[in-house]
């Protein structure tokens, strides 16, 4: 706690810095992964780590996977799983699947870890960038990017150049130029433009949605004003193993394999 305490003294350093950041999102106690991603960004030599929330949630290695975020990362934001595990949200709003992870979770936490989530923020911004877990329409309730409609509605609540998620599990840019004309961006890097707005969804570390099993990441370089989207793969068995031995419901140990 202390490690991450001292990053948080040094933000108004590190806000006037030109840096290249990894960006980590939607871990869900999925360990192999978040350790692979880590190598990954270690390799990459990246200045700063910045997770977007969601640390535990589905995955076996809720307090594991704490620790790794404490220890690695400049800023950690609140996503649902992490708020709901702390025991003080209506569970009635997950499907069954989520709800018996969530209810294993916090079972499993240790006080220290849950020190840690309670006290994350819902929102960071830098650089002309803005961090939330899930929309920058009311943070607080968890809503889903999934439409044109919802993207020029997250687009009218942020004022920023860009504004990063993740929650829904699936990568995704959505620019937006000057006129107000919105396009999906399908690869990478991305360079931001003048006067054009970006709403980027970077992923998930440990339970990717998007067809794809390998872990999803970022690279936001300030200095050149770019975002790149990284996978890494990771050990999807051994994470399936530990998720079937936990007792933990099957479909999240199956799911792992075909990225849904």
């Amino acid at each position: 706690m202390l490690y991450y305490a001292t990053f948080y003294k040094n933000l108004d350093l590190i806000r006037q810095m030109r840096m290249r950041y990894g960006l980590i999102s939607d871990i869900h106690g999925n360990l192999e992964a978040l350790e692979t991603v880590l190598a990954e960004l270690n390799n990459l030599q990246v200045d700063a780590i910045l997770c977007l929330g969601d640390v535990v949630g589905y995955g076996p290695d809720p307090d594991e996977c704490v620790k790794l975020v404490q220890a690695h990362t400049t800023v950690c934001l609140m996503g649902n799983h992490d708020e709901a595990s702390l025991g003080d949200t209506d569970l009635s709003f997950f499907n069954y699947v989520a709800r018996e992870a969530i209810e294993w979770t916090s079972e499993h936490l240790n006080p220290d870890s849950k020190r840690f989530l309670r006290q994350l923020p819902y929102t960071y911004e830098l650089d002309n960038h803005l961090f939330v877990h899930a929309s920058p329409h009311e943070p607080h309730e968890w809503n889903y990017i999934t439409s044109w409609e919802g993207a020029e509605q997250s687009f009218q609540a942020f004022h920023q150049q860009a504004c990063f998620v993740g929650h829904s599990h699936s990568p995704l840019v959505v620019g937006r130029n000057e006129h107000g004309a919105m396009q999906l961006h399908q690869s990478y890097p991305i360079s931001f433009e003048n006067n054009h707005r970006y709403l980027i969804n970077i992923g998930s570390v440990g339970q990717p949605r998007d067809s794809n099993p390998a872990a999803a990441f970022g690279i936001l370089d300030t200095a050149k004003q770019e975002y790149t989207l990284m996978r890494a793969m990771y050990n999807v068995v051994k994470t399936q193993k530990k998720i079937r031995e936990a007792g933990l419901p099957g479909f999240l140990a199956d799911r792992l394999a075909e990225g849904r």
